[in-house]
């Protein structure tokens, strides 16, 4: 009940805080949203690498996680309030579920990707960490480093993410379409936010904002830890590979299907994962 309560006080007070900012904006308010290791940082290096193009049309390479992190600068969660640099929006993100402070927001992009991967990635991401899983249960630490037992574990955590999450999205990305197609993808939400569609500039975002241009870019720029912790505590490489259906070499089968049949969506949304 005590927790309960502090989250409760938490929230309202984030709400608070944001909401009292959002009024003096008359600009449109967008959120993104989605579980963690979906592809949101990805979506945002798409986002960012066209506004930017968009103000210079002359640049020649990606944006840095620093860079990135500087223009889409705040996080419902941590109820942050800096303005955005002038020619970019009011733009927020979280990982965190629904919570009231969503409909302080005029557009909420919500973006999803096959819960498998989705899971395997965030093991690694908070497995890597100089103390493992240190944001869930102390008692569960030790059994997280088995990768089966943490999917199993967090899929209906995953499940309840993805469906809470549809009701309130005015724009739904799928990752694998995403991956299939960024343009089109892109374009879709640009039309759905209004603002300028140059088709050559979202071609050179795609181009700046590939996996291998960022990995290349974390490595030289010495910012492999993307949008993980920057103490030290982070020992991984924040991007991976960005790669759908590497669960089949990761997990065991009796896993993979479980998690298929508690999500009888996965199928449909996620095809060209499955073999």
């Amino acid at each position: 009940m005590i927790l309960y309560l502090k989250d409760k006080y938490y929230w309202f007070k984030i709400n608070q805080k944001i909401k009292h900012f959002l009024k003096k904006k008359s600009d449109l308010k967008i959120l993104l949203y989605g579980y963690p290791k979906s592809g949101n940082t990805w979506l945002r290096f798409l986002i960012y690498n066209y506004l930017s193009l968009l103000l210079k049309p002359e640049l020649n390479d990606t944006i840095t996680f620093d860079e990135l992190n500087s223009l889409q600068n705040n996080i419902m969660d941590r109820g942050t309030t800096f303005n955005s640099k002038d020619g970019f929006p009011v733009f927020y993100r979280t990982h965190k579920i629904y919570k009231k402070t969503y409909n302080l927001f005029d557009k909420k992009i919500f973006i999803h990707r096959n819960p498998l991967d989705t899971l395997i990635s965030s093991y690694y991401f908070y497995k890597n960490r100089e103390i493992p899983f240190l944001d869930d249960n102390k008692e569960l630490r030790t059994s997280f480093h088995d990768i089966d037992f943490y999917v199993l574990y967090k899929i209906d955590e995953w499940i309840e993410f993805y469906r809470v999450s549809l009701i309130h999205a005015d724009l739904v990305i799928n990752y694998s379409e995403l991956k299939i197609n960024a343009k089109n993808e892109l374009k879709r939400l640009i039309y759905s936010l209004n603002w300028n569609y140059d088709e050559k500039l979202v071609e050179k975002s795609i181009r700046f904002s590939s996996f291998e241009k960022v990995k290349l870019m974390g490595e030289s720029e010495n910012q492999q830890y993307g949008n993980g912790p920057k103490d030290g505590s982070f020992t991984g490489e924040f991007t991976r590979s960005g790669i759908e259906g590497q669960f089949y070499n990761e997990l065991k089968k009796d896993t993979i299907d479980l998690v298929m049949r508690k999500f009888s969506e996965f199928k449909n949304l996620y095809s060209n994962c499955v073999r």
